[in-house]
């Protein structure tokens, strides 16, 4: 029978902060980029706000680095499919027992290419 306008509320993330690398790494040494050719194209790495994204949106990977993970000796499990686990930078680290591609329930995650492109 009637209708009343109810006040909105604004929320806020209770203790929050931000993730920088100072604050996860102690004693920080400054770093250099990759030199990979490849790596200023790599937004999801380090955002910078490269073809007008929004800078710093990325995977905070610089705290990592930094505490010296480099991705050496390191094994890649892949739990979906889609993914060329052949390729040169995933095939020497690739582990087969480690990955499950459940949609062909085998552990190869290759893609499915089908005459309809369903994968």
């Amino acid at each position: 029978h009637s209708a009343i306008q109810q006040p909105g509320f604004v929320r806020v993330k209770r203790g929050y902060k931000p993730l920088k690398v100072e604050n996860l790494v102690k004693n920080i040494q400054p770093h250099r980029d990759p030199t990979d050719p490849y790596f200023p194209f790599q937004w999801y790495l380090k955002n910078t706000g490269q073809n007008g994204g929004k800078a710093k949106l990325d995977l905070n990977v610089e705290a990592a680095w930094a505490q010296g993970v480099t991705g050496k000796n390191i094994t890649t499990a892949i739990m979906d499919d889609g993914v060329d686990y052949m390729h040169p930078d995933l095939k020497y680290n690739y582990n087969a027992r480690a990955s499950y591609d459940f949609s062909s329930n085998d552990p190869f995650p290759y893609p499915r290419y089908t005459d309809d492109w369903f994968n």
